[in-house]
């Protein structure tokens, strides 16, 4: 899991309403999200094959469980990949926001951060 002291904590952002996310609509929306959440995560892991790394074998659980939704859609891991809206006006800030994300990258895990905490104050100018 990330070290969310370093710039922020998930149950600090009360301005928006947290659901769990549904499954991905295509393999393109999957596609996406892996490159955007996956790819960029100190947990992806991957197999000579191709496909992630097996959790028990140090591979992300959420990675796992999303590739396996494909064959049982019960096994897609909406406790773990929320939707983020702005609570007042209902707007779309993230579609699926993986609770596990944890770059590498100083930067991009601040600007992970970051990104929410604009989304939820700009609307309320402060």
């Amino acid at each position: 899991m990330p070290d969310e002291s370093r710039f922020g904590r998930m149950d600090e952002v009360n301005d928006m309403s947290k659901t769990p996310s549904t499954p991905f609509s295509n393999g393109t929306e999957f596609e996406v999200f892996k490159y955007n959440w996956c790819y960029r995560c100190r947990a992806h892991k991957e197999r000579p094959d191709g496909f992630p790394e097996f959790p028990e074998n140090g591979g992300c659980p959420i990675e796992d469980a999303t590739e396996n939704a494909r064959f049982d859609i019960s096994k897609f891991p909406s406790d773990m990949l929320l939707t983020l809206r702005d609570a007042t006006t209902d707007e779309l800030i993230c579609w699926h926001y993986c609770l596990r994300f944890d770059s590498p990258d100083e930067d991009v895990q601040f600007r992970y951060f970051d990104m929410l905490k604009r989304a939820m104050f700009k609307e309320k100018g402060r």
